[in-house]
């Protein structure tokens, strides 16, 4: 298992991990419902180009097994103006399910996490499914919500507000150097 930064070429893995983690490996806490609502935008699979522009202000590892993508984390910084301090996110963390509970999720989190050492990030937040949030909660982090995000699988659905309620979590890691 190799971790290493990504490259603009490997976009279209990281949107079949995606697809593959929310579609096959979270079917046991989502419905279909909410999976396809998860997955897709409006009901349409997310393109190359919107991976892109979400990764674009982000540090993003992937892992490889072999010449195959099997996972990503991406770090996002966002500082707080008025408290003068840095606070890292963990906006994605994705493993394609045949690669669930290998170790891949834990390699990705420790180099994201040694980045976040030398940043000197005060404290480090994540929107957890409820698949991920036992994963971060093992890593140290604090459930301080849960959530509920509106999602449309149609325009049609958008115009009629008739959405579909994903539940996830906010959770936070204090670091202290």
């Amino acid at each position: 298992m190799q971790i290493r930064l990504f490259s603009p070429k490997d976009v279209a893995q990281i949107a079949s991990v995606f697809n593959a983690s929310v579609m096959e490996g979270a079917q046991e806490y989502y419905s279909l419902t909410e999976r396809l609502a998860w997955a897709q935008n409006q009901g349409e699979a997310r393109s190359d180009d919107y991976w892109l522009a979400k990764l674009e202000d982000t540090t993003t590892w992937v892992a490889e097994f072999g010449d195959k993508l099997v996972g990503f984390i991406t770090l996002k910084s966002c500082p707080i103006v008025e408290l003068d301090v840095q606070v890292g996110e963990v906006d994605c963390l994705f493993v394609h399910p045949e690669y669930s509970r290998a170790g891949v999720a834990t390699l990705l989190y420790l180099a994201l996490f040694e980045e976040v050492k030398k940043r000197e990030f005060k404290r480090l937040t994540v929107e957890a499914s409820y698949q991920a949030r036992p994963f971060f909660e093992k890593h140290g982090f604090n459930c301080i919500r849960r959530n509920e995000l509106r999602r449309y699988l149609t325009p049609e659905d958008k115009q009629q507000d008739q959405a579909q309620v994903l539940v996830n979590f906010s959770l936070m890691l204090s670091l202290s150097h």
